[in-house]
This record gives structure tokens, C-alpha cells and sequence, in this order.
């Protein structure tokens, strides 16, 4: 054997040990953050498992989201509606999370928090601030802005969009600052009363 095949082999074991090298470590990271992500839902859920139904005038759940919601259009915030919730409801949480996505936890796309008891609609186009009129706020959505961002998945994927409403026995005492998804669900828990949902879905281009 020459040294030219010598050093061929030779090389040729280095560029099969990096492949090796490179897929198992995006093995080891998929496992680690793999999919299917738990929603807000199922990690505060209703203690009684009551529903709450949440439906949209401008989306049937299951079916696409109008480009206008999305990052590719005007990026605006769909209007919501939802039941009155149960007896000793204080307030409502919105959270929208797309669940498409193979990590543990969704991408959070809007939070909206402390909405009164006595309200059961978000309009479409609510406004990026963090304080709103009637006490309600918003919390970071994945980018830390505190405003609806809408969706925008890779080019030939197909997301689902949940838009989970709460009904809470409190409001929430949360630093505007800290209120991220991690945050608002653990201020939740144990205070959720009833809850439901509404999915809209967006193809990426």
C-alpha cells in the first residue's frame, strides 16, 4: 500500500467520524428538546376540567388564519371570544402558542393577562402596549415584545395555532417586566378554573 492510499483512507475515516460526530449530537440535542411541546393548557389546567368555548368571527378552529395575522401580512391580532367562565372567575389569560414545533416547549406568539371578569372578547388589532385599558396587560411573547406577533413558520410546514383562554379565581400580581410565558403559567397554576381554546393554522411560503 502507498502512502497516497494511506493518507486517502486516512482522510476518509476522518470525514465519516464527523458526520458521525456531527448527527449524533443533533441527536442528542433533539432528544433533549424534542417535541411534542405541552401546552399552556396541560401544564395549568382547569381543576375541574371545566370548558370554556373560545371561538373566532374571523377563523373556524381547525382551518388557515387569513395572511393579514400573520408576519407575512399586516401582523395583527385576531379577535377572540369566549364563555363567561364559572362562578368566582376574577379574571381571563389569552395565550397563543404554536404547538408545530419539535422542542419542548411552543413558541408563544401573545400573552394577555388580568383581562376583567366581566369581559369575554378581545377585538382584532390590539395594540403592542403593555398596559391596556380596564387594568389588562401583556407579557412577552418568544421575541420579548409585549404584543400579538403573528405567525410565520418555515417555508412547507403547516403550524397549528392555539389561542387557550383561562378563566382565573385571581388576578395576577406579576412584575410587567418578568411576565413571560414561564412566569404567567406558574402565577396560574392552581388558580385555573376553566379553560378552552381555538386553533387556527398557517402554512409557511
Amino acid at each position: 500500500m502507498t502512502m497516497t492510499s494511506i493518507l486517502k483512507g486516512t482522510a476518509a475515516v476522518a470525514v465519516v467520524t464527523l458526520f458521525a460526530i456531527s448527527a449524533n449530537a443533533q441527536g442528542d440535542n433533539a432528544a433533549g428538546q424534542g417535541g411534542p411541546p405541552i401546552l399552556a393548557k396541560n401544564l395549568a389546567p382547569a381543576r375541574l376540567g371545566l370548558r370554556l368555548v373560545v371561538t373566532s368571527p374571523a377563523f373556524t378552529s381547525g382551518r388557515p388564519l387569513d395572511e393579514k395575522y400573520t408576519q407575512n401580512g399586516a401582523n395583527m391580532s385576531p379577535p377572540l371570544a369566549w364563555t363567561r367562565g364559572p362562578t368566582g372567575t376574577q379574571s381571563y389569560v389569552v395565550l397563543a402558542e404554536d404547538s408545530g414545533v419539535n422542542r419542548a416547549e411552543p413558541i408563544v406568539h401573545w400573552i394577555v393577562y388580568n383581562i376583567p371578569s366581566t369581559m369575554r372578547y378581545l377585538p382584532s388589532e390590539t395594540p403592542g402596549d403593555t398596559a391596556l385599558p380596564s387594568g389588562v396587560m401583556q407579557g412577552k411573547n418568544v421575541s420579548g415584545s409585549t404584543a400579538y406577533l403573528g405567525p410565520k413558520p418555515p417555508a412547507g410546514q403547516t403550524h397549528p395555532y392555539h389561542f387557550q383562554v383561562f378563566a382565573l379565581n385571581t388576578k395576577l400580581n406579576i412584575d410587567p417586566a418578568n411576565a413571560d410565558r414561564t412566569t404567567v403559567i406558574n402565577a396560574m397554576k392552581g388558580r385555573v378554573l376553566a379553560s378552552g381554546d381555538v386553533v387556527g393554522t398557517y402554512a409557511g411560503q
